[in-house]
């Protein structure tokens, strides 16, 4: 039952990168923070170096192996560090970068381009599109990234153009609205709250499992729902009132989620609803968000006993209950 697990290790570090990154990043911007570099002292000496000279190839040679999170994050600050606000510079690393062969060299040009944004924002724009609609997984992480710092920037200008990337052909384009409608929400901005949602909603529908992983219970269970949770749980019900299943799945799904268990009784009232539903797209994801809610509330338990006797939500019920006995 591959939907009764709500997130797999691989999806949770993702998530953590970016609450780290977000962190990170506004730490600096916001509180003046000293820069902390977690790199050995070598390595940042002969990175300095690398990048005082514009020696792209060494910088790669140094910077493509250093591992994802805080070292790879050190060289991306040391170079911005170091380039100083030198739009030449800038525009110069940002080109080379991000036309680089080597994706582990690839995810850099990012940081560098959120820098210059104000400079040339078409070109910016273009190229940060690009990027966020790489090929490698690696190369789009630190995209998805920027555009949600872009986001929280600017966020009227932004959201324009990440509703072109909503209905857009790429599924990497999609995921990345949602990746930066989630981060945003965490700011808890009351105005941000209902254009969020208008963001996130072309992709409602969207079953790819790119798209959908990174929206019924992560965007909008663990990011609107927990920042926003009475206007989230208007549009949830209204969106479950709709008949198209990836819709509802999402719907269903948003309650597998730290948001989905601070409003579990809501929660609960609108799953019972959709447990109704015989498409197993459907039904299967309102018992993986059940299964969720039953294992921190003993009374979602009990309710689902009571199911067993009736014929449209027994067999959410007896899967539910099936995983409970067994300790799945």
């Amino acid at each position: 039952m591959h939907e009764l697990k709500p997130a797999s290790t691989c999806e949770c570090a993702l998530r953590n990168r970016f609450l780290f990154l977000l962190r990170m990043q506004q730490n600096l911007d916001v509180d003046g923070c000293p820069l902390k570099l977690y790199l050995p002292s070598e390595i940042e000496q002969d990175l300095r170096k690398a990048i005082s000279q514009g020696n792209v190839y060494k910088f790669s040679e140094l910077a493509s192996p250093l591992k994802w999170g805080k070292p790879s994050w050190s060289a991306s600050q040391l170079l911005l560090q170091v380039l100083d606000d030198d739009e030449k510079k800038m525009w110069l690393w940002a080109e080379n970068l991000s036309n680089h062969k080597n994706p582990d060299t690839r995810r850099y040009a990012s940081s560098v381009l959120l820098k210059i944004w104000d400079k040339d924002k078409n070109r910016v724009e273009r190229i940060l599109t690009a990027l966020a609609d790489d090929e490698h997984w690696l190369v789009r992480e630190d995209a998805h990234h920027i555009w949600s710092e872009l986001l929280i920037r600017h966020f009227q200008e932004i959201s324009e153009i990440l509703q072109t990337f909503s209905t857009h052909s790429s599924a990497n384009l999609r995921r990345c609205v949602a990746i930066a409608a989630r981060n945003a929400g965490n700011l808890r901005k009351e105005e941000w709250a209902e254009p969020l949602i208008h963001l996130l909603e072309p992709l409602l529908s969207d079953k790819t499992v790119y798209v959908r992983k990174n929206l019924g219970s992560y965007a909008i269970g663990d990011g609107l729902l927990r920042c926003y949770p009475q206007l989230t749980l208007e549009y949830l019900r209204r969106w479950a009132r709709g008949k198209d299943e990836g819709t509802r799945w999402n719907v269903a799904m948003a309650f597998a989620s730290y948001g989905g268990n601070k409003n579990w009784r809501e929660g609960v009232e609108i799953l019972a609803k959709l447990a109704a539903d015989e498409r197993r797209y459907v039904w299967r994801a309102v018992a993986s968000a059940l299964l969720y809610l039953a294992r921190r509330h003993p009374e979602v338990q009990d309710m689902l006993k009571t199911w067993l006797k009736e014929s449209k939500r027994a067999k959410v019920a007896e899967t539910v209950l099936e995983f409970l006995a067994n300790k799945i």
